[in-house]
């Protein structure tokens, strides 16, 4: 693709680096997304939130939060302030490993660095409790959620009822369905 445009005499920008990038994650591939990366670096460009968000997410797709967190770690030394998008991304590396009090720990420094969690964050650290077959901290994420003005999303709902339905509660899953249904 870059060598391609190069020969059409094209030079290729950020936006056609994160678009590689993003393609080899979205293809569960980060030592690729990685490497793309170091090969924008080389040529003089600087990687902007979006290819750090980028990377963290394809760390955490691949399992791998440790990578997700340098990451995340690596975009803050580059004097680039993580949004919403970032945490989210890593708090669902740390669910999608099943280490929910790593999620947690994410959500927290969240908050504290004046972000406020939206949607996604909470069904992610919903995702992390019910994974861990915690299904009552996962309960008091959600019902966090909802006294903190946010509207659950489908995702959410899903979530928690998948959550419900793995550690055979079945009548806990019915409830969060009927609370979704007069959600409407």
């Amino acid at each position: 693709f870059l060598q391609l445009m190069q020969q059409q005499g094209i030079r290729p920008d950020e936006v056609s680096y994160n678009s590689l990038i993003n393609s080899f994650a979205a293809n569960n591939q980060p030592d690729k997304a990685t490497d793309v990366f170091l090969l924008m670096q080389q040529q003089g460009l600087r990687p902007n939130e979006v290819t750090y968000n980028t990377l963290i997410k394809a760390f955490g797709l691949a399992n791998q939060p440790d990578k997700a967190t340098e990451m995340f770690q690596l975009m803050q030394q580059e004097g680039i302030r993580p949004s919403c998008v970032a945490y989210n991304s890593l708090i669902n590396a740390f669910a999608q490993a099943g280490q929910p009090d790593k999620a947690n720990e994410v959500f927290q420094l969240m908050q504290q660095q004046g972000i406020r969690p939206d949607s996604l964050g909470y069904s992610s650290l919903i995702k992390a409790f019910g994974r861990a077959k915690q299904t009552d901290k996962a309960m008091e994420v959600f019902q966090l959620m909802q006294q903190q003005g946010i509207r659950p999303s489908e995702v959410t709902f899903a979530t928690l009822i998948n959550a419900f339905a793995e550690t055979n509660q079945p009548d806990k899953a019915d409830e969060v369905f009927q609370r979704m249904q007069q959600q409407g």
